[in-house]
């Protein structure tokens, strides 16, 4: 009875589990960076629509068939800006030497 009791219990806390986590709209990423003024107003000396709805398809790691993710301009641009700027940063950090003997 006791391990009834017990199976029973685990399989409500896993059953939980898997429908109370942090949901999340699939957004293709687009939507993960944040559009400043200053980006819009970058487009805009373009000569082009911030708030324009641009699509693209992009490759689904671990699947064959690529997938169609639509976001405004900015976001696109916000996107694009700060990989250029994460890589940049790693790129930068691993031309620094470090000091003999300094265990980093």
């Amino acid at each position: 009875m006791k391990l009834t009791a017990i199976a029973l219990a685990g399989l409500c806390l896993a059953a939980t589990a898997c429908t109370s986590g942090p949901q999340r709209a699939n957004t293709g990423g687009a939507a993960n960076f944040k559009v400043t003024p200053q980006l819009r107003a970058e487009l805009e000396q373009q000569g082009l629509d911030p708030d324009e709805r641009v699509c693209r398809t992009e490759d689904q790691i671990g699947s064959i068939i690529p997938k169609r993710i639509c976001a405004t301009r900015a976001a696109w641009y916000a996107k694009t800006k700060a990989s250029q700027e994460g890589t940049a940063e790693i790129q930068r950090d691993a031309l620094q030497t470090r000091a003999p003997g300094s265990g980093g």
